[in-house]
Formats: structure tokens, C-alpha cells, sequence
């Protein structure tokens, strides 16, 4: 009997843990732009760059979202590995991620793109003579 009477102040306690869980994941849920990257942006760290002072960043930034992307992936196969990979490496990520969002759109408000083309290939080198 007093199981019954228990009950329904069991299942509201669990739908509010369940509304506030949904609530807090939905902040920090991983998505493009608003508030799951802004948070880790210094929105001035490159306000005064100029275009060329911007395209090394930019190299640099991607090189390194590719690798964490790389880590995560490899992190990834093993057991546990998205909980190894969240913790040791998503945080890294969303920050790296939101600063080349943000160089990308000062290098398009620039209007750098020309500066940003792909440098020509490498000259091959002669070949030895044995």
C-alpha cells in the first residue's frame, strides 16, 4: 500500500531528472556554431591581423583539427574509446574548431582568399645519377 502511494512521486521526480538531463545535454551538445563553440572563442584574438598575418593561424589551427580528429578516430576502435576520446580530446577540439570557423570568416570579411590559394607544388628534385 505504501508502495502505491509512493509511486507517483517516484515517476514526476524521474520525468523532472529526465527534462533537466535532456535540458543540459542540449547545451552541451556539439554543433555548428552558437553556443557550443562560442564558448571557447577569444572573439578579438584576431581583430588587428591582416590577411597574411591570418593565413598562418589558419594552417596552423587546421593541421591541428586534423590531427585531434585523427586521435579521436583512433581513439575511438578501442574499448571505451568515445569516452577516452571525449575526455582526453573534445574540448581541445570544439576550441580549435570554433578558431578556424572564426579565421575563416575574418579571411571571407578580408576578402583574403587570394592570399589563402594553394602555393604552388614543390619543384621535384633532380634525380641521382648512380
Amino acid at each position: 500500500k505504501e508502495w502505491a502511494q509512493r509511486q507517483p512521486r517516484g515517476g514526476l521526480r524521474m520525468a523532472v531528472l529526465g527534462v533537466v538531463a535532456i535540458g543540459l545535454g542540449a547545451c552541451a551538445s556539439p554543433g555548428e556554431g552558437g553556443f557550443g563553440s562560442s564558448v571557447f572563442l577569444d572573439p578579438a584574438k584576431y581583430e588587428l591581423y591582416n590577411c597574411q598575418q591570418l593565413v598562418s593561424p589558419r594552417k596552423d589551427v587546421n593541421n591541428r583539427v586534423l590531427e585531434l580528429e585523427g586521435l579521436m578516430a583512433k581513439a575511438e576502435t578501442g574499448a571505451g574509446g568515445a569516452l577516452v576520446s571525449g575526455l582526453a580530446y573534445q574540448t581541445e577540439y570544439r576550441t580549435q574548431r570554433a578558431q578556424r570557423d572564426d579565421l575563416d570568416a575574418r579571411i571571407a570579411r578580408n576578402n583574403c582568399s587570394a592570399e589563402l590559394a594553394a602555393p604552388a607544388a614543390p619543384a621535384v628534385p633532380p634525380k641521382r645519377k648512380r
